[in-house]
């Protein structure tokens, strides 16, 4: 069993609690092994576990470093960022949890909510542009008007939905693009918030 190093230790500690203050966020454990120049995702991921089992850090049930509490100044709710969605044509749709932010609990309540990075550019005249992240509330229904993240054919987007008698028309925020006609497609969620990165 290879012997931890206590000062190693320390320096994750105090790297996740300055990382906290300065983003308002934990740090990934990428984040973590860069910094620190650890060698490998599993020398961060033990001695976070290490952290944890002395009970000088938490972790959410999503495995990354939980918020600090007295640095959160409020109530939060612990939300994923599951990957990309295309702002443009559908892109196959693709789950992998980078890293999770607590956000809010009094802005964004408590509901299932997953986050996207935004890419592509037909949503840029409602101001969701590249590397934006979008809070989506996960639910199977929406009011005409909503932007939705829809599945189309097994493929995902983010389009301004309407449904008329027949038909689904998914309307892209770009004076240049035309809008989609579908007869259905599955909704997996509505955008709650843009979260702009500068």
């Amino acid at each position: 069993m290879r012997v931890m190093s206590e000062e190693t230790k320390n320096a994750v500690l105090e790297y996740n609690v300055e990382y906290q203050k300065r983003h308002g966020i934990s740090p990934s454990f990428r984040n973590i092994m860069h910094a620190l120049k650890l060698g490998s995702l599993a020398t961060v991921q033990r001695y976070i576990k290490q952290l944890e089992s002395e009970g000088r850090l938490k972790r959410t049930n999503l495995g990354n470093i939980a918020p600090i509490s007295k640095l959160s100044g409020g109530e939060t709710v612990t939300i994923p960022l599951v990957g990309k969605i295309a702002c443009g044509d559908p892109c196959a749709e693709i789950e992998n949890i980078e890293e999770s932010y607590a956000l809010p609990q009094s802005l964004f309540g408590n509901g299932e909510m997953y986050m996207l990075r935004a890419f592509g550019d037909s949503m840029k005249d409602a101001g969701i542009e590249k590397g934006d992240l979008l809070v989506i509330r996960k639910q199977e229904t929406a009011e005409n008007g909503d932007i939705v993240v829809a599945l189309v054919n097994g493929e995902n987007t983010l389009k301004r939905i309407y449904k008329e008698k027949d038909k689904i028309r998914l309307h892209p925020e770009n004076k240049t693009m035309q809008d989609k006609i579908v007869k259905d497609c599955e909704i997996q969620g509505v955008l709650l918030s843009c979260i702009k990165m500068y």
